[in-house]
């Protein structure tokens, strides 16, 4: 992940590919995708055998964020 200052920035980065512009966010939306249970709970025992409720609950948060392009849910 790299961090940048505006989109301005990221959009004149030499290795920008703007297959990638949905994923343009602000640092404290990054923060709330990470911090759901796929995340957080990887030290907890049942973690595999619940991999897929969690998996459920980050696309669930990614489609409130209107992240539902190719770039979040490859096939």
């Amino acid at each position: 992940m790299n961090l940048f200052r505006s989109e301005d920035h990221v959009k004149n980065w030499a290795l920008y590919n703007p297959d990638s512009a949905d994923s343009i966010m602000p640092l404290s939306t990054w923060a709330e995708v990470f911090s759901g249970p796929l995340c957080t709970s990887r030290l907890q025992p049942d973690y595999l055998s619940r991999i897929h409720e969690h998996a459920s609950q980050l696309v669930a948060s990614l489609k409130k964020l209107g992240k539902e392009g190719p770039f979040w849910m490859p096939e």
